[in-house]
């Protein structure tokens, strides 16, 4: 029974208060997860990937089908050079995603698993205080665990967890900190624990350690205007060091660092999905080259922070690109398979059909549950709770902010009145958002909204009557005002296509948030042979397969730029579709743009490898004018999404 019907009987400590921000500098507070029900849509893609390889360990093979972070992992299935903090990074990711879904979901037994893992950890901290398995010789799997640990305090408010990371922190020195492999991103969690702990040495040392330099996206690295060539998930976690500093001292300079270090990854590698070229390094802006699935996670986590210390929109632009593009498009849409690199292009998905310079030819860009490398394994359980997650901030003065759309509802105190307010819409596919408030008793708070950069033409009306206000895009919008149960806010965004130009590479077409593609009918197999290049991994599951995709219909469109003009580009919405179903389906999207194309003389690779796009100039027309239809890229697996220019 919904919350909205028995609010009049529910007693008023069912509703937490808006929690205080910790960090003093920072705009808006993320730690709503206790508080936020995901509806629509994205219940069906969280219950999804609840029902799927998320609640399925056993298919998704070593070293997620063992106690995780709650006790001991036997070494198994590694090889004689692999870590001991290997299975731990990847047992860490997936230990974060599966708590945040049991969270947004209900789900008592996901929880469990979560949760008993982080009572181990403390339970099992060395004399010194030091968290994490004691034979990890890398500090990296705990700065991903500490994720799992803020998770479960935002919901438990459980103090035995910010006092085990504060004795775990303060066991280390700043170099420490400094000389290891991504140990710098444990400023992250140390930064926060300052925040609960206020002690004055956690913030010293974190000032010290990124003070000394010398890792891999320093102070130095970030300043420059040079194009910064480093693994992907690394420079994704790195960025955001700086950001933390300033949120808890308000120095500037550490800001411009941090916004210096995104603002080169967006000009030097970001594909039109919206995540950076990362396979496994940044290699550019060239669509052929492929992201890997942990970078939709690690990139969107990262600008999430941006977007809580800043209170900038865009922030909140490019999470939302990155998840309802890039995320679905790199998994089956039952979420029984993922792929480790995903490509904007790519016509087929097999065993041996990787394009990119790295493990070329290899299994990489097939859709399985088990990788010869975990991490995506485990990463791509976290990119959709993360989202779901912050969908819903706290700011200053009691403000409530709806920083992300999708369907939901947030139950919240505010100046001790329960308030609760569901969010109807089929956004991203749709551009009306309605609000409906119920609160205890009438109570006034700033009620903080999004018009989101892409958007030209918005707006807003409460109870039915416009709300005169200037709506400028990219901007949040506060609405001031005393709410009462049965208040209305609908908020109403233009969604136009466009038409997108890759600079000297190619188009495609954008809707809102969406990016669309030509989906390519598949001939699809399950694929017996690569289980030898996995180590001796193998699902444990029969129902979760590595599969074989190749393409069965003609997929080498190009198109002629001046054609794609407003009048030859048609939108058809199926309204019912909007409403129903699951718009991620590749049989139900509820909308399709239809543009004009040309085929053009373009091939396999070698037949068996993701094509490169042809060279500007080079693609030559092999038939008259037809029309295609374009579907949400996140519902497609084989697509074609940036189209070469018939000249």
């Amino acid at each position: 029974m919904k919350l909205i019907t028995r609010l009049a009987s529910v007693a008023l400590s069912a509703f937490v208060a808006l929690p205080a921000l910790s960090q003093e500098y920072s705009v808006y507070g993320d730690s709503l997860i206790g508080h936020i029900t995901p509806c629509g849509w994205l219940r069906e893609f969280l219950h999804r990937q609840q029902t799927g390889l998320t609640g399925h360990p056993e298919a998704l093979s070593y070293p997620y089908n063992t106690c995780l972070w709650a006790g001991e992992i036997e070494r198994t299935y590694e090889s004689k050079e692999a870590k001991d903090w290997w299975r731990y990074e990847q047992t860490a990711y997936y230990t974060d995603g599966l708590l945040r879904l049991g969270y947004l979901l209900g789900d008592e037994e996901l929880i469990k698993k979560g949760e008993d893992g982080i009572s181990y950890t403390i339970r099992e901290a060395s004399p010194n205080g030091r968290l994490g398995n004691k034979k990890i010789e890398s500090l990296w799997p705990m700065a991903v665990y500490f994720r799992a640990m803020k998770a479960s305090y935002d919901v438990t408010h459980n103090p035995q967890i910010p006092a085990a990371l504060e004795k775990n922190y303060l066991s280390l020195t700043v170099n420490d900190l400094v000389y290891g492999r991504r140990h710098i991103v444990n400023l992250e969690g140390l930064l926060w624990t300052y925040g609960q702990t206020r002690n004055p040495r956690l913030l010293q040392m974190a000032e010290e350690a990124y003070a000394k330099g010398g890792f891999e996206l320093d102070a130095k690295a970030c300043a420059s205007d040079d194009m910064i060539r480093m693994h992907g998930v690394t420079y994704s976690e790195m960025m955001k060091i700086p950001l933390y500093l300033y949120a808890y001292t308000g120095k500037k300079d550490y800001l411009e660092l941090a916004l210096n270090a995104q603002r080169k990854m967006e000009r030097d590698h970001m594909l039109p999905d919206g995540v950076q070229t990362s396979a496994e390094f940044t290699a550019g802006n060239d669509i052929d080259i492929a992201h890997e699935t942990c970078d939709v996670t690690d990139y969107t986590w990262a600008l999430g922070c941006f977007l809580a210390v800043t209170g900038d929109a865009r922030w909140a632009d490019r999470i939302e690109k990155a998840i309802f593009n890039a995320g679905p498009g790199a998994v089956t849409k039952d979420f029984g398979a993922l792929q480790y690199f995903s490509c904007v292009n790519q016509v087929i998905a097999t065993g041996s059909s990787d394009n990119n310079e790295y493990r070329r030819g290899k299994t990489w860009m097939q859709y399985r549950p088990v990788h010869e490398t975990e991490c995506c394994a485990g990463n791509v359980h976290r990119f959709m709770p993360n989202f779901a997650s912050r969908l819903w901030m706290r700011g200053r003065d009691n403000a409530l902010v709806c920083a992300l759309y999708s369907p939901s509802e947030v139950s919240v105190e505010i100046d001790g009145a329960a308030c609760h307010v569901s969010e109807e819409t089929a956004y991203p596919f749709d551009g009306r958002i309605e609000f409906t408030f119920h609160t205890s008793r009438p109570v006034a708070f700033p009620f903080v909204f999004r018009i989101p950069e892409w958007c030209g033409k918005a707006e807003v009306t409460v109870n039915g009557k416009r709300w005169k206000r200037v709506l400028r895009a990219g901007t949040f919008v506060e609405m001031n005002r005393r709410f009462r149960s049965g208040d209305r806010v609908v908020v109403t965004l233009e969604m136009e296509p466009e038409v997108k130009t890759v600079e000297g590479q190619g188009v495609y077409v954008q809707r809102g948030p969406l990016l669309f593609a030509r989906a390519i009918a598949a001939k699809v197999e399950e694929d017996t042979t690569v289980y030898p290049n996995m180590s001796g991994k193998r699902s444990g599951n029969a129902a979760f397969q590595c599969l074989s995709m190749t393409p069965a219909e003609p997929w080498n469109y190009g198109v002629e730029r001046s054609r794609l003009t407003k009048e030859n580009i048609s939108v058809a919405v199926d309204r019912g579709r909007l409403s129903v179903g699951y718009p991620y389906d590749p049989h139900g999207v509820p909308v399709k743009i239809s543009i004009p194309v040309r085929r053009v003389k373009w091939d396999l690779l070698n037949g068996t490898l993701n094509p490169p796009l042809p060279e500007p100039g080079t693609a030559q027309p092999i038939s008259g004018e037809e029309r295609i239809e374009l579907v949400p890229y996140g519902s497609t697996t084989l697509r074609l999404t940036v189209f070469p220019v018939v000249e």
